[in-house]
Parts: C-alpha cells; sequence; structure tokens
C-alpha cells in the first residue's frame, strides 16, 4: 500500500508543480507585455509584478489544486493505473484522504501567503508604488493601524479616528491635534464623532472637548463645547483611502483589529469579511482538490479527455469566482453576515464532495 500511495503523491505533486509553473508563466508573460505597452520602466514594471505575486498567487493555487487532481487521475486512468491500484485492494476512501492530505500542504502555503505574505506585499506597494495624498496637498503622511486607530498628518494638525462610517459620513472617535510653524502642539479637539455637512463642507463634532493653551507657559485649559462645526482640509472620499491600510495587516493584526471594533456598535461587516476571506480562501484550495476525485468512481480509461478536463477547470473556475465574488458583493452591501457572504459558496462545494462520496462509496467496478 506504501508503494501505490507514494505513486498517487507523485503523481499529484507532478501535476501541481506543472499547473503552477503553467499558470506563472502565463500571467507572467501578460503582466510584463502589459506594463511594456504602459510605457513603464523595467524596474518597475518588476517591481509591481513582483507585489502583485502574493494576490494572484492567493487566486491561482485554488485553481492548481484542481487541476492538479483532475489531471494526475487521468493521468492514472490513461495507463490502466488506477483501475490496478483499485483492484489491489486500494479503497476509494484512501484515495480521498491521500489527496485531502496533499492539498492541506497547499491549504497552509495558501494561508500564510494571504495571511501574512500578502499583506507585507502590501505595505511595500504602498510605500513605493503608489502616490501618497502628498502631491495632492492633502495629507502628509499616514500611520499603521496596529494600535486600533487611524492617523494621518497634514501641514497643520495630526489626526486620528477608530473608524469611518460611508454610510453616514462620519469619523468615529475624532481626535485633532493642531500644531505651530514651530512644530509646537497648540489645541487639541476631541470628539465622540464628526459627521460630514454637504450644505456647509464642514463637520459636526458631536460631544466636542477643547484642550488649549498646549504652548503656553501657563496649564492647558479644558473646554467642554458640546456641538461644533470644523473645518478641515479632507473630505468624505479621502477617508475611504485609509481602509486600503487594514490590507497591510497580518491575519493576527487584522483580527485583532475587528476584534477590538466588534466590542462597539459599529457596522464592521467589510472588515470582517477581509478577515474570513483569507480563511475560506484557504479551505477553498482542499475542496478544488477534492471535486475531481469522484472521477476514481468511473476509472474507464475512456472516460479520460483532455479537452474535457480543460474545459471542467474553466467552467468550475469561472463559476465559483462569479458566486463567490457575487456573495462577498452581499456581504459587503449588508445583505448577508459576513461569515455567510464568505463561507456559502465553499461549503456548497464541499458538501458537493461529501454528498458525491457517500452517495459512490459502495459502487464497484
Amino acid at each position: 500500500m506504501l508503494i501505490l500511495s507514494q505513486i498517487l503523491l507523485k503523481s499529484w505533486f507532478k501535476s501541481l508543480l506543472t499547473a503552477v509553473i503553467v499558470l506563472f508563466l502565463l500571467i507572467t508573460t501578460a503582466d510584463l507585455i502589459n506594463g511594456f505597452l504602459q510605457g513603464k520602466d523595467f524596474s518597475q514594471i518588476l517591481l509591481e509584478y513582483a507585489l502583485k505575486m502574493p494576490d494572484l498567487m492567493g487566486k491561482m493555487f485554488p485553481i492548481c489544486c484542481l487541476i492538479a487532481s483532475l489531471f494526475s487521475l487521468n493521468n492514472l486512468k490513461g495507463h490502466s493505473e488506477l483501475i490496478a491500484i483499485l483492484a489491489a485492494g486500494y479503497s476509494y476512501q484512501r484515495i480521498y484522504t491521500l489527496i485531502a492530505g496533499c492539498a492541506l500542504v497547499v491549504v497552509f502555503v495558501q494561508f500564510i501567503n494571504l495571511g501574512y505574505v500578502e499583506p507585507y506585499a502590501n505595505k511595500v506597494k504602498r510605500q513605493e508604488i503608489t502616490k501618497s495624498r502628498d502631491s495632492e496637498g492633502r495629507y502628509l503622511t499616514r500611520s499603521s493601524i496596529e494600535g486600533g486607530k487611524f492617523w494621518y498628518k497634514t501641514s497643520k494638525y495630526f489626526a486620528s479616528f477608530t473608524f469611518f462610517d460611508r454610510k453616514s459620513l462620519s469619523l468615529n472617535d475624532f481626535e485633532i491635534y493642531y500644531f505651530t510653524p514651530e512644530n509646537l502642539g497648540s489645541k487639541i479637539i476631541q470628539s465622540k464623532k464628526a459627521t460630514y455637512q454637504p450644505d456647509s463642507q464642514k463637520w459636526l463634532l458631536t460631544e466636542a472637548r477643547e484642550i488649549h493653551s498646549l504652548n503656553q507657559l501657563s496649564f492647558p485649559v479644558q473646554n467642554d463645547i458640546g456641538d461644533m462645526l470644523l473645518s478641515l482640509q479632507e473630505v468624505p472620499e479621502d477617508f475611504g483611502e485609509f481602509e486600503a491600510d487594514l490590507t497591510t495587516l497580518s491575519f493576527v493584526g487584522l483580527y485583532r483589529f475587528v476584534s477590538r471594533l466588534a466590542k462597539t456598535d459599529l457596522n464592521i461587516s467589510e472588515y470582517e469579511i477581509i478577515l474570513w476571506n483569507k480563511v475560506f480562501l484557504s479551505i477553498t484550495c482542499l475542496i478544488f482538490a477534492l471535486i475531481p476525485v469522484s472521477t476514481i468512481f468511473n476509472p474507464n480509461r475512456r472516460s479520460s479527455s483532455f479537452g474535457k478536463n480543460v474545459a471542467f477547470t474553466l467552467l468550475t473556475t469561472v463559476i465559483f469566482w462569479v458566486l463567490y465574488t457575487s456573495a462577498v458583493a452581499l456581504g459587503n452591501s449588508g445583505n448577508l453576515p459576513p461569515l455567510v457572504a464568505t463561507g456559502i459558496i465553499p461549503i456548497i462545494l464541499l458538501s458537493y464532495v461529501v454528498i458525491t462520496f457517500l452517495k459512490n462509496r459502495k459502487l464497484s467496478f
């Protein structure tokens, strides 16, 4: 049985490696050509491509697992090896278990890629490639949100907030720190919420508190103002850019950030979807690897066809991504809970795998 397992393992990982290399070369060629057509420098093209790869690999790995199982099993069929393996007493359940074990290796790699490599690449991308707000005269710098708040700096003040609600156009736990041309702190304004007023193009601060005279020799003075209007250089569209900072957090950092927000009454569905997306896209590698295994219940080599394999791969991939992105879109709009939005399609596919196995495991050839 050990020799038979080695044959299956070798065939599966060989097909996986081939799929990764072929898809990698196709994507690389297309991306390089696109960069040259846009007139970019070769060094910039390579940098952008390298930083884009973790995201592309995150989409490639499930497809590669599907191809690995599909072509490895059909290759064994073509040489009548699969029927010989089954005739030797190698059970269907053992084949499922073996391929699931192979796929778990890819699941682990996928999770490390999406949870840690991709955030690091996004962090470098924001530092090296994306245009800063400095060129637009707005943000001079932005900080990481590891501490639980978004921070930014302009030429006149620092500001921070916990969460930007795009529906109500409001900033929660808003604080602004003014400083003088000599870079001395002069005034702090704290508020529970800052809501944008389109008519006046100002921000309405709720339960505001002002601490001023910070740069004077006397003690600072604190005043509870209540509600007040405040002019900022920023408009609501600018704060949407801060959400991109979430993609620079590792899985653990993102989990901690979402956990902190979950203790408030804020709507954090979009952030939870980003978190759960990393989990379910990793599990999808296992599911995609198991979908073609049902072909072992028909080990006749006449059922094997290269054209059918390609068509099945393309069809499965397109259907999955259309349904998955649609479900995520419903989750972002608040029509589905985050866990359901990211998990419903993988769970449906997993149910199909389980039902197919239970239905056919007693068949004989």
